[in-house]
């Protein structure tokens, strides 16, 4: 075994990761375009309606449920589900793979696979509330611009924003899912003890934010990794250098190489970081 293919291991559960968030915010962008052409119906509907008769609790509701059903029919849910199923898959063997090189055993077991299979309800539960979420908003906005007894165009002008503020923070929301779910299947084969060490991997390049700048290419345990502070989200095994971080824990042997450096950080990585420096 040796530290570069351990690092490259790292990598490809980067690229895993990035080549599913832009898969997602290519299809994200569709099911909001096609979310906002079925709205344009609805909100002519309403805004032309009684203005007394909005107020009724069973027509907002059913405008409420219409806004869900329209987000719901252009793909949104259908999405989620599937940008958390194969991909995620793919990135559970790059993580075991990963663990092989650096000579952590993988237990695969019936009870693994179910957790893993949890794991992604868990994810999948977070995506579909979001669309909850944008729903409320659409649905507050429609809602408060008929009582303004603003133009069908003006609400739909609203609601176009809405839609456009939204794709970014389902993005992260993604993104964000995908990198701790590498983290968690991590978590689920390594050891639990305070003592055991990992090594922290991944890319290096002028995304790289300055937490995993300074962590990178260098091995702690697991104390002294829940004794960090990323400045964004807790549990930095768990969440790494914070949102959409494209970095992993990998625990490492102690017969591994890795060890035998302290936390001097390996001199691949400090490579990679001299010739970013050099580059800006």
């Amino acid at each position: 075994m040796t530290i570069k293919l351990v690092i490259g291991a790292a990598q490809k559960i980067a690229e895993t990761a990035e080549q599913a968030s832009r898969a997602f915010a290519q299809q994200l962008a569709q099911v909001l375009r096609d979310t906002e052409r079925k709205l344009g119906p609805l909100v002519r509907e309403v805004s032309e309606g009684s203005r007394t008769a909005i107020v009724k609790a069973a027509l907002a509701n059913r405008t409420r449920r219409a806004i869900r059903d329209a987000l719901l029919t252009s793909g949104y849910d259908d999405l989620a589900e599937s940008a958390l199923s194969g991909p995620l898959d793919v990135l559970t063997a790059r993580v075991l793979d990963t663990r092989r090189l650096a000579q952590a055993v993988a237990k695969l077991s019936g009870a693994f696979d179910q957790r893993i299979e949890a794991l992604k309800l868990l994810h999948l539960s977070d995506l579909l509330d979001e669309g909850d979420a944008v729903t409320r908003v659409l649905w507050q906005a429609t809602t408060r611009g008929v009582f303004g007894s603003r133009t069908a165009d003006a609400i739909l002008a609203d609601l176009g924003e809405i839609l456009d503020g939204s794709a970014p923070q389902i993005r992260t929301l993604y993104d964000t899912s995908v990198s701790i779910f590498g983290r968690q299947v991590e978590a689920l084969q390594a050891g639990e003890a305070a003592e055991t060490p990992f090594a922290f991997f991944g890319p290096i390049d002028e995304k790289t934010r300055p937490f995993c700048l300074q962590h990178a290419g260098r091995v702690y345990t697991r104390a002294e990794i829940d004794a960090l502070d990323n400045g964004q989200l807790d549990n930095v095994f768990l969440t790494g250098g914070g949102y959409n971080c494209r970095h992993v824990w990998t625990e490492v042997s102690k017969f591994s190489e890795l060890l035998d450096r302290g936390r001097q950080r390996v001199p691949e990585v400090q490579e990679q970081i001299d010739r970013l420096k050099a580059a800006a």
